[in-house]
C-alpha cells in the first residue's frame, strides 16, 4: 500500500503544468544619454501596464555600440498572452516607451515533466506487474 501511495504521489508531481515564463529579449544600436530601461507587462493591449523590473534594467557600459538584453518574466501563467512596453530612461529622467509587443506564455508541460511521468508509469506497472505475479506463482508442494 506505501509503494502505491509513493507512486502515485510520483505520478501526480509529473503531470503538473510546468511553470511558465516569458524572455522578452532587445537590442539596442547606441545608447547615448540612456540610463537603462524598464519592461511593463498588460494582459490586455490597451492596458493597464505594469511595471515588471524591480529596479531600472541598468543601460550597456558602451554607449556608441550599445547592448543585449534579456528579461525573464517568471510571473506569467501558461497559455495567456501578454503585452510588453519597454521605456528606456535617459539620465535627464525623460523616458520614452516602445510597442507592444505580444507574447503568449507557453503551455503544456516541459521535457522534465515528461520523463517524471514516464518513470512514475512504468513503475506503476512493474508493482502491478509484480503485485500479479506473485499472485499467480506457483507453489511447489513436496
Amino acid at each position: 500500500m506505501s509503494r502505491f501511495v509513493l507512486v502515485l504521489l510520483l505520478l501526480l508531481a509529473a503531470c503538473a503544468p510546468a511553470s511558465a515564463r516569458v524572455i522578452v529579449e532587445w537590442t539596442t544600436a547606441t545608447e547615448i544619454n540612456t540610463a537603462g530601461f524598464n519592461l511593463y507587462r498588460a494582459a490586455r493591449a490597451e492596458g493597464p501596464f505594469e511595471k515588471i523590473n524591480a529596479q531600472l534594467i541598468a543601460a550597456s557600459p558602451d554607449a556608441i555600440t550599445g547592448g543585449k538584453y534579456r528579461y525573464e518574466d517568471t510571473t506569467v501563467l501558461a497559455g495567456q498572452t501578454y503585452y510588453y512596453e519597454l521605456e528606456d530612461v535617459e539620465f535627464g529622467g525623460k523616458s520614452e516607451r516602445h510597442g507592444p509587443i505580444i507574447i503568449t506564455a507557453p503551455s503544456g508541460i516541459g521535457v522534465l515533466e515528461i520523463a517524471l511521468g514516464i518513470g512514475a508509469l512504468v513503475l506503476v506497472g512493474l508493482i502491478l506487474f509484480s503485485a500479479r505475479a506473485k499472485k499467480r506463482a506457483p507453489t511447489i508442494k513436496n
